[in-house]
């Protein structure tokens, strides 16, 4: 009896998965602060909007059946959504706020692939609309619960994380049945350049959450409360040994 083949998008979880970890843990960490600012929110919303547009754009520009066939259905399109967020976290001017130099990379890392080898932005629809429909969602329902009471964040409902009346869990079957169809069709090599290159989509995302602004300041107040800490138990341990 001939044994089972993987499904690729199995492959491509399991070959992802450690970057893949790492990616969602620095998402957590950067974002806890975004609970109750607002601002920093629309900074991570700012950085992946571009990202969202340009492959949402890449749709028109191509023309290329698989690449449509991703798209399961417009209901993943959110190019406008996040539009509408970010006039109400950033105003009405976001667009003339600078982009980060993560960013301006990411954006013509997409666009050599564009150029060059376009079925490898595949990659990136794949795993950023995958993922906004998982952790997007976690986070979201987290800003909800947590979000600051004293603020109008609760009263605004995020679009760009907004499925209302949508079968998540059916529309991740359908999204990842997609996949495995169009790789269906894939050499094994284009299969692996695939694989290579969804370790490289993790890889950005986390260079360019790492640019959002206020997130070096969560992190440092966090060090030095640690290193206070630290400092205290080791000047503890000293005055216990000299007074032994």
């Amino acid at each position: 009896m001939a044994e089972k083949e993987v499904l690729f998008t199995t492959r491509v979880r399991k070959a992802t998965r450690t970057i893949h970890s790492v990616s969602d843990a620095l998402v957590n960490a950067k974002f806890a602060i975004s609970l109750s600012d607002e601002t920093v929110w629309g900074g991570g919303l700012f950085v992946f909007y571009h990202i969202f547009a340009f492959l949402e754009d890449a749709k028109k520009r191509l023309n290329m059946r698989d690449y449509e066939k991703l798209f399961v259905t417009d209901v993943l399109l959110r190019k406008d959504a996040f539009e509408d967020d970010l006039v109400h976290y950033l105003g009405e001017n976001w667009q003339s706020l600078p982009k980060s130099l993560a960013l301006e990379n990411y954006l013509e890392h997409l666009q050599n692939l564009e150029r060059e080898n376009p079925k490898l932005l595949m990659a990136y629809v794949y795993h950023l609309y995958l993922g906004l429909l998982s952790g997007g969602q976690i986070l979201a329902k987290k800003r909800n619960v947590f979000g600051d009471g004293n603020s109008d964040t609760n009263k605004y409902i995020d679009r760009v994380t907004d499925f209302t009346n949508v079968d998540i869990a059916q529309l991740k079957k359908d999204f990842r049945q997609a996949m495995n169809e169009i790789a269906e069709k894939m050499t094994e090599d284009e299969k692996q350049a695939f694989i290579e290159e969804s370790s490289q989509v993790f890889l950005m995302n986390n260079l360019i959450v790492n640019s959002v602004g206020g997130q070096s300041k969560v992190l440092y107040n966090i060090l030095y409360k640690t290193s206070a800490v630290v400092l205290l138990l080791a000047g503890v341990m000293l005055a216990y040994r000299l007074n032994k």
